[in-house]
């Protein structure tokens, strides 16, 4: 049976010694998250993008090399991971890619080379012969796939723009001491985010944004970090972007003011969300991939298996998280859509009571975890049905707890 998380977790802990407590931020759910699935795709190439559909229903990757350090293929599924087939593209050292909303539109990059194009979701592809030569890290797409925005850095430090799906390429007035790592695009193409990983001084990487397709860019305030992974939504007005030393940062108004995400851990190599921006992922080479479902308030690790997590995508409905690390296996994650039930804590007599709706609950299962580092959940019994609830008492302990309900 498929099983899927609702991390509406009341985080409780009491002090009983003197009959004091702290009742921990109750979290708003955390979506219905499923668990992580493996699939038949080789588990021995070194992945370096992800990109997906609107609905997730069409995923792409693209592998730099395979384990005797050959030039790789780009794959393709058409059933949201379930099975994965190499496309029309030939082996080269792929390194980024990029979908329109019905996976047909398609843009990759090679690390240390072109840039190429397909208009039926990989079939064929062709080289953009108008597009430099250069060591591409990445490239994102507008929804229909005609502006087109992919960064390079090594040797060749740039940022080039498209507005007719690759036919003509625009060098655009960045920088060249940035080394360009990771770039998002809004729905239309307009406002754009790129982040370096360093520069040619020895110092912290940038962050940069666009309004108007790339003609110019503005450098954000933020400093000291070596950027890796940015996520933009529809309209670029939310946008998400991690790096070195477990950093983390939202924005609400397109980049010009940012909020540090706390609780996150290890060094965070991707970021992306969903086009409403409610929806965020970042992923850790640390083994966590974590989660927001309220626009990047609350986060919270989403059960993935502990690995070197290096690539992550999620679908622009969101509902569905791909993620990669080298030499794995690429995993998927889809949404539960039943709205779940909500867990709510209150104290009664000097205890602590938990409980959520006996409606449309019957097939979820009530469990706990002491650490959320961890994936040991157990599931708790004892809850008894009173006036169309399911209640459950919490005695008073020295300890801190984590409660969530499983669904189908």
């Amino acid at each position: 049976m498929k099983t899927h998380n609702l991390y509406t977790s009341a985080a409780i802990a009491w002090v009983s010694a003197c009959f004091l407590f702290f009742l921990g931020l109750i979290l708003p759910s955390l979506a219905q998250a499923g668990v992580w699935t493996p699939s038949n795709i080789p588990g021995t190439n070194n992945w370096t993008g992800l990109a997906s559909s609107w609905d997730g229903t069409e995923l792409l990757a693209t592998s730099y090399d395979d384990p005797n350090f050959n030039p790789a293929l780009i794959y393709a599924s058409t059933n949201t991971g379930g099975k994965w087939s190499a496309t029309g593209a030939p082996a080269n050292y792929w390194f980024g890619v990029a979908a329109s909303t019905n996976g047909e539109n398609l843009a990759a990059v090679v690390f240390g080379g072109g840039i190429y194009a397909s208009t039926n979701g990989g079939s064929a592809w062709v080289q953009l012969t108008t597009a430099p030569y250069g060591v591409w890290y990445a490239v994102a797409s507008s929804w229909n796939g005609s502006n087109l925005v992919a960064v390079s850095g090594g040797l060749y430090r740039f940022i080039y723009t498209s507005p007719d799906s690759g036919q003509t390429w625009i060098s655009n007035n960045v920088p060249d001491s940035e080394y360009w790592y990771a770039v998002a695009s809004s729905a239309n193409g307009q406002r754009l985010v790129a982040v370096s990983n360093s520069n040619t001084n020895g110092g912290a990487g940038a962050l940069y944004t666009s309004t108007n397709a790339g003609t110019n860019w503005a450098k954000n305030k933020l400093s000291g970090i070596d950027w890796t992974g940015v996520g933009s939504s529809a309209d670029g007005q939310k946008l998400v972007a991690c790096g070195s030393s477990s950093a983390l940062y939202v924005s609400a108004d397109g980049g010009t003011n940012w909020t540090p995400i706390s609780g996150v851990s290890g060094y965070l190599t991707g970021a992306a969300m969903s086009a409403d921006g409610s929806k965020m992922v970042a992923a850790a080479n640390g083994g966590q991939i974590y989660l927001s479902v309220d626009s990047g308030t609350n986060w919270m690790s989403s059960g993935a298996p502990p690995l070197a997590w290096q690539i992550i995508t999620m679908s622009r409905d969101g509902n569905v998280i791909a993620a990669a690390a080298p030499s794995d296996q690429i995993y998927t994650m889809r949404f539960n859509a039943q709205s779940p039930p909500a867990l709510s804590f209150v104290l009664s007599g000097g205890k602590g009571l938990l409980s959520w709706p006996a409606a449309g609950s019957a097939s979820f299962i009530l469990q706990h975890n002491v650490n959320l580092s961890t994936t040991n959940w157990q599931t708790v019994a004892g809850a008894l049905l009173n006036n169309g609830q399911y209640q459950l008492t919490i005695p008073f302990t020295n300890s801190q707890d984590y409660f969530r309900l499983l669904g189908p």
